[in-house]
């Protein structure tokens, strides 16, 4: 029996897989018919996050997806880093990896609080890669970073993290100056679904890496405003839809 495709998921600032894995559970549910969700741990070492303690407490070590002086420069500045930490990247390359030579694939991600940071970056890097296969350029070396579809939960403020490896490869590419700055600047079409929380008091800029980063249109990006605060949607229904529409947009790349 081949294994059933891959979700990967990131979790938010100050929490880790295991934490994730069961705020996931209801999802997990809703998906089990056609999916598996991976959750993976980000590298970095983090004081617990928003909304994790005191459930959570006595479940670290507690991680995030940017390093201490990363994070530190952000928190004096503003979010502002647009670069994948390396560490990331290669957790991801080696997951997507390992999944292919078990006989698995990789079908989507899902993305909690900064987790959506590093969900959008992914999803641009695919997009850039996409197109620089169509200009000719040769990018075998990138073929691990290829998703059908991406969920973004209680999103975190942009910039998103670009692979450093894409980003190398679109700057040696033959691209002019104003297509490259073009295939930067464009929206995500690929399509995605985003639940911002009425209650979240991080929706503002939840919803601002909705419009910076994704083009909302039929097809392409969906977003739901559900009454949560910062957390997976509760009630049955909210989970339905989207297990609903990612199972849709799945067997429809598949036809």
């Amino acid at each position: 029996m081949d294994p059933k495709p891959k979700i990967l998921a990131f979790h938010g600032s100050g929490s880790n897989s295991m934490i994730h894995t069961v705020q996931l559970a209801r999802l997990t549910r809703v998906f089990g018919s056609e999916f598996e969700i991976e959750s993976l741990s980000a590298p970095f070492p983090s004081q617990a996050g928003p909304g994790v303690l005191p459930f959570f407490d006595g479940c670290g070590p507690y991680k995030r997806w940017l390093s201490a002086s990363d994070t530190a420069k952000e928190l004096k500045d503003g979010p502002h880093i647009s670069t994948m930490p390396s560490e990331v990247e290669e957790l991801i390359r080696s997951t997507v990896k390992r999944i292919r030579d078990s006989g698995g694939e990789v079908v989507g991600l899902i993305g909690f609080s900064q987790g959506t940071r590093v969900v959008t970056g992914l999803l641009k890097c695919a997009e850039i890669i996409i197109a620089l296969k169509e200009k000719g350029e040769d990018v075998d070396e990138l073929d691990w970073c290829d998703w059908g579809f991406g969920i973004s939960i209680c999103g975190s403020s942009p910039p998103p993290f670009i692979a450093q490896s894409v980003s190398a490869a679109l700057d040696a590419s033959k691209l002019s100056e104003d297509e490259k700055k073009e295939l930067l600047e464009s929206k995500i079409a690929i399509p995605a679904y985003h639940i911002l929380g009425n209650q979240d008091e991080f929706k503002a800029i939840g919803k601002r890496l909705v419009e910076q980063c994704y083009e909302v249109a039929e097809g392409k990006s969906t977003v739901k405003e559900v009454d949560i605060g910062h957390f997976y949607p509760v009630q049955p229904a909210e989970n339905e839809q989207l297990g609903k529409w990612a199972i849709e947009v799945f067997k429809k790349a598949q036809a």
